[in-house]
């Protein structure tokens, strides 16, 4: 899984909560300093963060993304 993020961002530090929480493996991955990840998300769709990325699938709704950190987590 890899968690796409931003140096200031409340939610995506309420997601890598709850993330560590659940005790997953993720790669975070800041957009401030990684302009190709950036563009990917871009590409993809995704104007705002956080996104997780999991299978190949990108979710970009906070509420969506807990909801897969739970089942993930099961």
């Amino acid at each position: 899984m890899k968690l796409f993020t931003k140096t200031i961002c409340p939610k995506c530090m309420w997601v890598k909560t709850e993330i560590q929480q659940a005790g997953l493996e993720v790669e975070i991955i800041n957009i401030d300093h990684n302009e190709t990840e950036k563009q990917r998300l871009i590409d993809a769709g995704f104007l705002t963060v956080p996104v997780l990325e999991h299978e190949g699938k990108f979710i970009g709704d906070v509420n969506e993304i807990i909801s897969h950190i739970e089942l993930v987590h099961q």
